[in-house]
C-alpha cells in the first residue's frame, strides 16, 4: 500500500482546482503515493456568472477582521479523516497554514511530513489551534506533548519570490512557527510550484520523512 497524503486547497478553490493546478507535481507524485483532495467546508458564493466550478474555503474572516470558525475547520477535516491513515499533508495558502496548524498543534498526530506553497503565517488562526484544550491537569499535559511532537514534524514551506498576495516574509513567518521547518523560495507568483527543481526538492523531502 503507497503511503497517503491529504492534500489540502486554497481558499476560493477546490479539491478539484487544487488538483489541476499542481500539474506535473501531482504526477509524480502520484507514482510514490495515494493522494486525497479535501474541499473545504465553506461553500462560497459565486463571484460572477463565469465561474466554472463551486469553490471552498477552510474558515473566514469577519467583518471586524477576525478570523473565525476554526474550530469548526478542524472539527471538519478530523471527520473527513477519521477512517484512514494519512503519512503527510500537502497544502496551498489557506490550506497550508491549515496543514501546518493540526499538524503542529498535535491534532493529526501521525503524520510525518508537511508541504506547503504560498502559505502565510496569520496570528489569530495560531493562537486559536495553539490555545491548549480545556480540561483537567491530564488533558492539558497530554496536549502539551502532542503539541511537543506535532512541532518537531518535518514542514517544507515554498514561498514564491514574485508572490503579490502572500509576501516571502509570511511564509517565513510561519516556517519559524510550526517548528521545524524549512523555507524553500521560487521564482514564480502565488502558485504552488510545478517546476522540476522545485518537484524534485519535494520528493527528496518526502521520501526522506515518510518512512
Amino acid at each position: 500500500m503507497k503511503p497517503r497524503i491529504l492534500c489540502l486547497h486554497g481558499k476560493s478553490q477546490s479539491g478539484a482546482i487544487m488538483s489541476n493546478k499542481i500539474g506535473g507535481a501531482k504526477r509524480k507524485l502520484a507514482k510514490l503515493y495515494d493522494l486525497d483532495f479535501l474541499d473545504g467546508p465553506i461553500l462560497e458564493a459565486p463571484r460572477d456568472e463565469t465561474t466554472p466550478q463551486q469553490q471552498y474555503a477552510w474558515w473566514i474572516r469577519n467583518e471586524q477582521g477576525r478570523d473565525i470558525l476554526m474550530q469548526e475547520c478542524f472539527d471538519y477535516v478530523l471527520e473527513q479523516t477519521k477512517d484512514k491513515q494519512y503519512d503527510a499533508i500537502l497544502g496551498f495558502s489557506q490550506g497550508g497554514l491549515l496543514a501546518t496548524a493540526l499538524v503542529s498543534s498535535g491534532r493529526m498526530p501521525g503524520i510525518k511530513a508537511v508541504v506547503t506553497a504560498g502559505a502565510p503565517f496569520v496570528q489569530d488562526v495560531w493562537d486559536f489551534c495553539m490555545t491548549p484544550a480545556d480540561g483537567d491537569d491530564s488533558v492539558k499535559e497530554e496536549t502539551k506533548v502532542a503539541m511537543a511532537n506535532g512541532m518537531v514534524v518535518p514542514k517544507l514551506h515554498f514561498a514564491g519570490e514574485t508572490d503579490q498576495i502572500i509576501p516571502v516574509e509570511w511564509v517565513q513567518a510561519l516556517c519559524d512557527q510550526g517548528g521545524n521547518g524549512e523555507l524553500v523560495l521560487h521564482e514564480k507568483g502565488h502558485m504552488f510550484p510545478t517546476k522540476a527543481v522545485s518537484v524534485n526538492k519535494m520528493m527528496e523531502f518526502l521520501q526522506e520523512a515518510v518512512v
